[in-house]
């Protein structure tokens, strides 16, 4: 846990006829301009972590990189106001969209192609077993260290045979499943065949990244949306939600749910 991932605050808190001066912490949010090839890209309010990780991922699932070779240099700069600069140089040139602001999730990210238009197809073999998919999300719960201490976050993980292979969080559900892309491609770490896991709710949008990303099935905390669930159907994506210690519910692609052994 570092500076940069939490605020130090005091507030006041009421309990029943009692109130008193709590010392406690919140999650922080900055804004991040992404530059692409010297010319603003896209801006970013995200928790300042991993931000290299999450200009890459947010590279990778717009379509803009395939690969990590294409990235010739990635710079992060702190502005005198306290704001984050994100220099990433590609070896190609790019067409950059007009710059345009992200939320930190509340009411969805933003992103530069038409959702509804994209074809995707997620062929896999891979399934999961009840058990694991409660399994995987104690530890997610687990891992996810910022929301355990100050709560008011998001975060991901991508897991292969039942184990966590990376874990991100941030004040937006998007961000945090950028950073999982972002970690990856720095890892060289593959992102087919594997099992995403979110604190957040399913959008259209996390669909399309999960999709992008080659992610057969997303187990969720939370529900998904009426046009998560229609995507998913569409290309082949399971959706699972509201995942407690014993209990989930299957949105899509229930085939890949098997019985525990």
């Amino acid at each position: 846990m570092t500076e940069a991932d939490v605020y130090s605050v005091t507030y006041t808190g009421y309990y029943d006829a009692e109130c008193r001066p709590v010392r406690g912490v919140l999650p922080v949010e900055k804004r991040v301009t992404l530059h692409v090839n010297g010319r603003p890209l896209v801006r970013l309010m995200c928790t300042p972590t991993q931000l290299e990780e999450l200009a890459l991922g947010f590279l990778f699932n717009e379509g803009v990189i395939e690969k990590i070779d294409e990235v010739e240099e990635a710079q992060e700069l702190e502005l005198d106001n306290g704001d984050r600069w994100l220099d990433v140089w590609l070896r190609h040139e790019v067409e950059s969209p007009e710059l345009r602001a992200i939320t930190s999730g509340c009411s969805g990210g933003t992103t530069f192609e038409d959702i509804t238009s994209v074809r995707r197809q997620i062929t896999s073999g891979l399934s999961v077993t009840p058990q694991q998919v409660t399994q995987l999300m104690e530890e997610f719960s687990q891992a996810t260290s910022i929301y355990r201490r100050a709560g008011g976050i998001h975060g991901a993980a991508l897991a292969k045979d039942g184990r966590l292979l990376c874990v991100a969080e941030d004040i937006g559900r998007h961000n945090a499943l950028d950073k999982i892309a972002g970690i990856c491609l720095q890892r060289g770490e593959p992102m087919r065949d594997r099992i995403l896991i979110t604190s957040g709710r399913v959008t259209s949008e996390v669909v399309n990244k999960v999709a992008r990303m080659g992610v057969p099935i997303v187990i969720s905390r939370t529900a998904p949306t009426s046009l998560s669930i229609q995507l998913a159907q569409a290309w082949g994506v399971t959706i699972i939600g509201y995942t407690r210690r014993r209990s989930f519910r299957v949105y899509a692609g229930e085939e890949r749910i098997t019985p525990d052994t």
